[in-house]
């Protein structure tokens, strides 16, 4: 399964992303990481010391090329063989994650321009790469550029991670909008940062008023912050912690898309986890 995190800026995707890519490898899953974030932070939440992130060769948006196919359509297409792109650009992480990591503007670049190459070039490899993982997950850059340029267009389930108050559920809201017009088959909500009742409550009501189905509710846990500070993945540092915990069920939920019957449609699958 292809799966995406999206939301607005401190919103938490890359943490939901990092200990879901954890949940799914230590459950002895082949997963495929992308950090398509422009300041890219995944490795770090996957367990990566700094040191080694701080190494890592990031894939440049030229490795993606556009090619003409009949019709007079085109389709993005990778100038290395998988096998090589892997042996040159990926780093593997803890639990045995393949990560890959692209975006970071070159230096020098300040106020040079949008950065279609690497929009591109993430879609690209969401698409060419499916067969590394069983799973692929990738952490977009935040906001809804990457949206508007369609890069996740081609994953299978988008997560897009909301806190409890207006504008991050504003954001939310918009962001289900222009990913329901990609087409992508599922867009769910993980409500993050719940601190009670009423936070969950709020999530809940606002997405019941606009159809968004909420998959996931993670509690503010400290401890998320603490392992930033210790340099640990959140996953390693509090494993039975309450956020840690609530994305484990995050990961049951994904789980029943997969067990979906063959021939279920969407809806089935839609009422089976929503």
């Amino acid at each position: 399964m292809k799966i995406a995190t999206v939301g607005k800026g401190g919103s938490g995707k890359t943490t939901v992303a990092g200990v879901l890519a954890r949940v799914f490898s230590d459950a002895g899953a082949k997963v495929l990481a992308i950090d398509g974030d422009p300041n890219p932070n995944l490795a770090l939440m996957l367990g990566v010391s700094r040191a080694d992130a701080d190494g890592i060769v990031y894939i440049p948006p030229s490795l993606m090329r556009r090619v003409d196919v009949p019709g007079g359509e085109s389709r993005m297409e990778m100038s290395l063989p998988h096998a090589d792109l892997m042996a040159r650009y990926a780093l593997t992480a803890p639990g045995g994650i393949e990560l890959l990591v692209m975006g970071k503007p070159a230096h020098g670049t300040a106020g040079s321009g949008c950065m279609c190459a690497s929009h591109r070039a993430v879609r690209g490899l969401i698409t060419e790469l499916t067969a590394v993982g069983e799973h692929t997950i990738t952490d977009m850059e935040a906001g809804l550029e990457h949206l508007k340029r369609g890069t996740a267009r081609n994953v299978d389930l988008m997560l897009v991670v909301a806190e409890p108050y207006y504008r991050s559920l504003e954001a939310a809201h918009r962001t289900w909008e222009l990913a329901t017009e990609l087409g992508v088959p599922f867009v769910r909500v993980v409500a993050n940062k719940v601190r009670s009742d009423e936070d969950r409550e709020a999530v809940e009501d606002f997405c019941a008023q606009h159809g968004m189905p909420v998959i996931g509710v993670v509690p503010y846990d400290e401890a998320l912050a603490e392992a930033e500070r210790r340099q640990t993945a959140p996953v390693d540092y509090a494993p039975e912690g309450r956020a840690v915990l609530a994305i484990r069920a995050l990961a049951e939920r994904i789980g029943e898309l997969e067990r979906a019957p063959p021939g279920a449609n969407a809806h089935d699958i839609k009422t089976a986890i929503a």
